[in-house]
């Protein structure tokens, strides 16, 4: 007996027990929780070069990814796509992911008669969520002939924004408001509020980039409208929202390190709109939790203590007493925290034409940090009114809902004012990361995009049957068009699938397979095989999104004309090397020793490059030298090698050293016999492939491969599979090198370098580059982040 009643007691603390853990489960911040858990988001931005391109140009860019704003990546895989004003794809960039960036380029056809084009980013992984979580940019073109299109006809908006989501009849609250044209340009209004028959309630003007409040209270059964007038004159009429008679009213006042908030409800308030739950989040993670009940209070007042949250947007939620929300506000939290500083500064300035120049560019911290810096004309490429930059795109607008007209600003200063206009903002525009009700309903995402790590391949193996399978693996040898292989064991499901990740190829390589421990290959021979990439598709674009993008504000008329011009000297240069491309007559010249031994060793950043090639086979000296440092020495101008060969400097800045393109020490390259040695590279400063921009150079030792790659395949099947898209090197011309081509020099972009890495050991990097034949003033941009998640921006212009 005794002991049934313990089992009975047993039983009822379980269910009580039990039944606590399944309320704190569904309960709206536990839920938030395992939103943030279960579903990591990614963000990303990407600096471009500059802000407008000219038909025949090349776009040169750099990703940066996050992952709930910190650095450690869960996508080892990026993809960038270039789109037309359709939607279609023009042109698709699969990216490596290294230290939470992704660099490549798109090239502009010299037809282009287009004056917008658009740029999609993402990861597989952002697939699973909804399409507007992508990253999205308009690129304003100048077109090959600049044609007079007819401007869009003239449109103005104006959009009310009840403080909290909703007007609720005999409550007062705050009232927003956004005034934008057909291009999404804010513009300057007032007017008045005013009943349906007519009598003015309020008046209101706009405060900052056609936004603004006011108190208002609205009346039972009411209706009201808003009159004002355009930039033109021309006299609107807009209908204000209508007033619940059950809700509740949420105004917010942000300080620096407290929020505010009151909550109010109408005199009549049904039982839902007496008790309520308060719910913030950041970054899916719920940072403070209350629950009110207002059966005897109208109005409640509270605070949240922020010292401790993030930088960043968050939401704050109330829902009512059916777990319903019933009203949401956005506030931006700033403690200065988000950010390192990167010093910036010119330690040689040389404006004349094709004037010597070199930046530095100074890191504080030993944190590992990824930065790149892009050095335009600041005639061609100007600041504009309509601006982005790594702060605006991670920290505001990837989480708001609705466009924000120069996001920049409001990370230009620390004034009281720029923090009230970010507010406006707040008030403004929606979340979008998620929706409540979806949330309370557990409709979680569904997965059907996997992360990447690297390249994947998936397949099948048909016509064995699985008994046999199951104690087999596929043994696969992955050759690429430079002559790199890798090894690897391909284990099989009972049924015959497969999927194997990790592959770190570019451009196309071949696949060799068999199945493992197959003699005779009787096995592989009666079998058949199916593989297939795993790229991920972001399918058609949304053109309903595309039409809400807006580029960067056009140049003044000035900057427009010297587009024009450049664009056209551009051609011109073209089509004069073409034309002395077409008077030499070909005669299928053979190749030589060097463009046999680059074609079958070098891939990526390493194929071509400005510097020097030394072949060994056919280089006498090369029998002699003691090692490889002792073969360099003295061949190369203005690489300084040490007297014990273990370092080696170029212009001030270390020479970074790699052996078969694997980074590398002088220690282990100093070991290698010369007669193992089939070429050495090296590379004039700077070399992108290196850590920290390769401010020094780079010297790439190849190791002789022997015949052991074709032995490796002979007699096997493969497939062809796709790898990483091709580097695009960025052409800095060295012109105290008598052997640079003297053409015109019109580049609007003198140097760019999407990867200047630091480290405990390299905190500081030099940037030299030669000037353009026109450019007077440089704009340069810094921008970049760190392993702890922090980003960092510099903008100068030198002169």
């Amino acid at each position: 007996m005794t002991f049934c009643n313990s089992g009975k007691l047993f039983l009822i603390v379980v269910l009580l027990t039990a039944g606590k853990i399944l309320q704190a489960q569904t309960r709206p911040d536990s839920l938030v929780n395992q939103l943030g858990e279960k579903y990591p988001q990614e963000k990303m931005y990407l600096q471009f070069d500059k802000s407008y391109y000219n038909a025949g140009e090349t776009v040169w860019f750099k990703a940066y990814l996050l992952t709930d704003n910190f650095a450690v990546t869960v996508s080892k895989t990026a993809y960038a796509e270039l789109l037309d004003e359709k939607g279609t794809v023009l042109q698709k960039k699969i990216m490596p992911v290294y230290e939470a960036g992704a660099a490549s380029h798109f090239d502009l056809p010299d037809t282009l008669q287009t004056t917008k084009l658009y740029v999609r980013a993402y990861t597989s992984w952002m697939l699973n969520f909804d399409s507007s979580l992508l990253y999205h940019k308009a690129l304003r073109i100048i077109p090959a002939a600049a044609k007079k299109a007819a401007p869009a006809p003239a449109s103005y908006t104006l959009a009310f924004f009840p403080e909290g989501g909703d007007l609720v009849e005999g409550v007062s609250t705050r009232l927003a408001f956004k005034a934008t044209d057909q291009d999404g340009v804010p513009f300057t209004v007032s007017g008045s509020i005013v009943t349906g028959t007519g009598v003015k309630v309020t008046s209101f003007t706009t405060a900052h980039d056609g936004m603004g409040f006011f108190a208002f209270t609205p009346n039972a059964g009411e209706q009201y409208k808003a009159t004002w007038k355009d930039k033109k004159g021309v006299s609107h009429e807009t209908a204000l929202p209508t007033a619940k008679k059950q809700g509740l009213i949420l105004n917010i006042t942000n300080s620096a390190d407290t929020i505010y908030y009151t909550l109010r409800r109408p005199d009549n308030a049904d039982e839902p709109f007496t008790s309520f739950t308060i719910v913030a989040q950041m970054q899916l993670q719920t940072v403070y939790y209350a629950r009110v009940t207002m059966t005897q209070k109208k109005e409640v007042s509270s605070t949240i203590l922020t010292p401790n949250f993030p930088d960043g947007v968050l939401q704050l939620t109330v829902l009512n007493g059916n777990q319903v929300p019933v009203a949401e506000r956005l506030v931006f939290v700033n403690h200065n925290t988000f950010s390192f500083v990167t010093d910036l500064h010119a330690i040689e300035s040389n404006l004349v034409k094709r004037g010597h120049n070199t930046l530095q560019v100074d890191v504080g911290d030993t944190i590992l940090t990824n930065l790149s810096i892009a050095v335009t004309d600041a005639d061609i490429n100007p600041v504009t009114g309509n601006e982005e930059n790594i702060y605006s795109r991670l920290l505001l607008t990837n989480d708001l809902k609705g466009y924000v007209f120069n996001p920049a600003y409001y990370f230009s200063s620390d004034e009281d004012s720029v923090r009230q206009h970010l507010d406006l903002v707040m008030m403004t525009n929606g979340w979008r990361r998620f929706k409540w009700e979806e949330l309370m309903a557990k409709h979680w995402p569904v997965l059907t995009h996997p992360i990447d790590n690297y390249l994947s391949i998936k397949g099948n193996v048909f016509g064995i049957p699985k008994n046999i399978l199951a104690t087999k693996t596929l043994v696969g040898y992955i050759k690429t068009k430079k002559n790199t292989s890798d090894f690897l064991t391909i284990p099989l499901t009972g049924d015959g699938q497969f999927r194997v990740t990790g592959i770190y190829a570019f451009d196309t390589a071949r696949l060799y397979y068999q199945i493992n421990n197959d003699k005779d290959k009787k096995l592989t021979s009666i079998a058949s095989f199916t593989f297939k990439n795993e790229l991920a598709d972001a399918g058609a674009a949304n053109k309903t999104l595309l039409s809400m993008l807006y580029p960067n504000g056009k140049p003044d008329s000035v900057s427009w004309q010297k587009n024009i011009k450049l664009a056209a000297q551009q051609r011109s240069l073209f089509e004069s090397k073409a034309k002395t491309l077409e008077a030499v007559k070909v005669v299928g010249r053979v190749k030589s020793l060097k463009d046999k031994l680059e074609e079958e060793y070098t891939s990526g950043f390493f194929t071509g490059g400005d510097g020097y090639t030394f072949t060994m086979e056919d280089d006498p000296f090369a029998k002699s030298a003691l090692t490889v440092m002792d073969y360099l020495r003295g061949k190369v101008a203005g690489l300084q090698v040490s007297a014990d060969g273990q370092s080696a400097d170029w212009r001030g800045s270390a020479t970074s050293v790699f052996l078969d393109e694997i980074n590398s020490d002088f220690s282990m390259i100093q070991n290698i016999p010369m007669t193992d040695v089939a070429l050495i590279k090296v590379f004039r400063p700077p070399f992108f492939g290196a850590t920290g921009g390769g401010a020094g150079g780079a010297i790439a030792v190849y190791t002789k491969k022997g015949g052991g790659n074709n032995a490796a395949v002979k007699g096997l099947d493969f497939t062809n599979i796709y790898g990483f898209s091709n580097i695009k090197e960025f052409y800095s011309p060295d012109y105290s090198n008598p052997n640079t081509p003297d053409a015109g020099d019109y580049r609007s972009t003198l140097y760019w370098n999407p990867f200047l890495i630091f480290d405990k050991k390299t905190r500081r990097i030099k940037v030299p580059f030669y000037n353009s034949d026109n450019c007077k003033r440089i704009r340069v941009i810094v921008e970049g982040i760190n392993h702890l998640g922090q980003l960092s921006r510099e903008e100068k212009i030198f002169e």
